[in-house]
């Protein structure tokens, strides 16, 4: 294969095409998944605050979180936020999972194991170091999609919601009949029947269920 030949280089996150600043940066992921993670890192930081307070921690009664005023039972826990905000939670995932590997691959002594509620230092170590890592760290890819679903997970827990509904989409390869389960918000997918793969603005072309209902 001939340099002409050679396949455009595409960012590790969402594999589109890298435009030629980036090329020239030698990134892995570009600077629109760089500034996604950013955002959501912020979102975190706040959603986990939100979450760590006394209502964000008990479930809702007749509408209102926290003590009652009466000699009731107390009200429990909520389990799913205790597994985000304790031992194993968010910080932890953050810092074990991946700020240990982004000091390793600098070279950088190990940082002190944080507090189960530091997600001030978890996430501004991450955001400080982001356009390092979207430039030089290989595994980038696998790290923003552990933010993105850290994200995910709090917003969630917020919100009520069980996340972005997902719908099916339709292989556009010949002959193939593959399906896709994606979200608006999907922005790498593989047919599971073929493997063709497809960045965020093939998926926005392909034929979904909603558009054969309506044919």
């Amino acid at each position: 294969m001939t340099p002409d030949d050679a396949p455009a280089p595409t960012c590790a996150s969402c594999r589109t095409l890298l435009w030629d600043t980036e090329i020239a940066a030698g990134r892995y992921a570009c600077y629109r998944c760089e500034d996604r993670g950013a955002e959501q890192l912020h979102a975190i930081r706040g959603a986990f605050k939100r979450l760590n307070t006394i209502d964000g921690l008990t479930k809702p009664q007749n509408g209102v979180c926290g003590p009652t005023g009466t000699r009731e039972a107390p009200i429990p826990p909520r389990l799913a936020v205790l597994a985000q905000t304790g031992p194993g939670g968010v910080v932890a995932q953050l810092q074990a999972g991946i700020e240990d590997s982004w000091r390793n691959a600098l070279g950088w002594n190990p940082g002190p194991t944080r507090s189960l509620s530091d997600i001030d230092g978890a996430t501004t170590f991450l955001i400080n170091n982001l356009p390092w890592a979207c430039e030089r760290y290989e595994e980038i890819a696998d790290d923003l999609e552990a933010i993105t679903r850290i994200h995910n997970t709090l917003t969630s827990l917020e919100t009520g919601e069980r996340g972005p509904r997902k719908f099916t989409a339709y292989c556009a390869t010949t002959h193939c009949t593959g399906q896709l389960r994606i979200t608006l918000w999907t922005s790498h997918a593989t047919c599971p029947t073929c493997t063709t793969s497809y960045d965020k603005t093939a998926l926005a072309g392909l034929v979904t269920e909603y558009d054969a209902a309506a044919a």
